[in-house]
């Protein structure tokens, strides 16, 4: 009987991805959805593995259309392929295909890191267990794991720079800036402004290096034509983040994995996570406003100190948090022998 790991985004790939490896192909399925770069992705870097890709994320027009035209016929989909005789347990960083599994009485679990006030009762309500960070509030029924989900990859553990990777830009390290642009066509950013990096591209001193992870590269001809646009799927981004004198982000995921690599790093969205508040507090983040970046990347210029002790700061990190890919390993061989 095989696991079935179910992945709604690439920051959740990300996430799974080392637990995945620890599983040879005939002993796990992935099912995703087509949203992004997500499925070209794990077919690229899982070659041998099973990836059942169900959902199309260009129906998305909004919440009305994401619920009628992607969630509802995933969710029945889902249902139909997943089967108690085949699957001994589902593991998730969403709620669709543990839904099913709750049906079907087949064990799951979910990690999260999003305790938005609508997330919390679906989570409850279609998981066996369900793991957040360790946020100052606590939830009735969910479990806490010490650490943020990025650590699962960006772990000293799991993760070491390569310096080689910067020949491919023609890079120097600490010489330019990391930065992503979202799209704003996914639940989570539908309330942000389009094109929050874009807003501020000619306030950025030109004599400034920039490498630039944009996510709808229809828009790729109204940035600055000396910006590198990176293409995917990029061979070692974590690398070209790491080497960089600071990350700049208007989506959270990529503010954090900034900050985890010790990188001074600037979420410049609207969004106000509890997991960007761990990350805040311990000094490696801001949350500003766009008009404010460039003032913030010269302060940060002037603070040699942050990118002195970056590896220090990981070490920090390594020493207090927990190995999430351990942890999830644990836990699933506990379920599978209580089944």
């Amino acid at each position: 009987m095989k696991i079935l790991l179910d992945i709604y985004h690439l920051p959740q790939f990300n996430f799974l991805k080392n637990t995945i490896l620890n599983f040879a192909p005939d002993e796990i399925d992935i099912f995703c959805i087509d949203r992004g770069k997500l499925y070209p992705v794990i077919k690229h870097e899982l070659p041998g593995y099973n990836v059942t890709c169900i959902g199309d994320y260009r129906h998305n027009k909004g919440m009305v259309s994401m619920i009628f035209r992607i969630i509802l016929p995933r969710l029945l989909r889902l249902y139909r392929i997943i089967d108690k005789s085949k699957y001994s347990f589902i593991l998730t960083a969403n709620y669709q295909a543990n839904f099913i599994g709750r049906l079907k009485r087949i064990p799951n679990m979910a990690f999260n890191d999003d305790p938005r006030s609508i997330i919390i009762p679906i989570l409850r309500f279609s998981t066996d267990e369900v793991y957040l960070p360790p946020f100052g509030k606590r939830y009735h029924g969910v479990k806490v794991f010490n650490a943020l989900k990025e650590w699962a990859y960006l772990s000293p553990t799991y993760f070491s720079a390569d310096q080689s990777s910067l020949k491919e830009y023609d890079l120097q390290p600490r010489r330019y800036l990391f930065i992503r642009e979202v799209s704003t066509k996914t639940s989570n950013y539908l309330s942000q402004q389009e094109g929050i990096i874009l807003s501020i591209a000619d306030k950025l001193p030109r004599e400034w290096n920039v490498v630039l992870s944009l996510e709808n590269k229809d828009n790729a001809a109204l940035y600055p034509d000396h910006w590198i646009i990176l293409r995917e799927p990029v061979k070692d981004i974590h690398s070209l983040m790491y080497y960089s004198s600071a990350v700049i982000s208007s989506g959270d995921s990529m503010a954090r994995e900034g900050a985890l690599l010790g990188v001074p790093s600037i979420y410049a969205g609207i969004r106000d996570m509890p997991a960007n508040e761990i990350l805040i507090r311990r000094g490696r983040l801001w949350k500003i406003p766009p008009s404010d970046v460039v003032t913030k990347i010269n302060w940060i210029n002037e603070h040699p100190d942050y990118i002195n002790n970056q590896d220090a700061f990981r070490q920090e990190l390594l020493e207090e948090w927990d190995d999430i890919t351990q942890l999830i390993l644990q836990k699933v061989k506990l379920k599978k022998n209580n089944s």
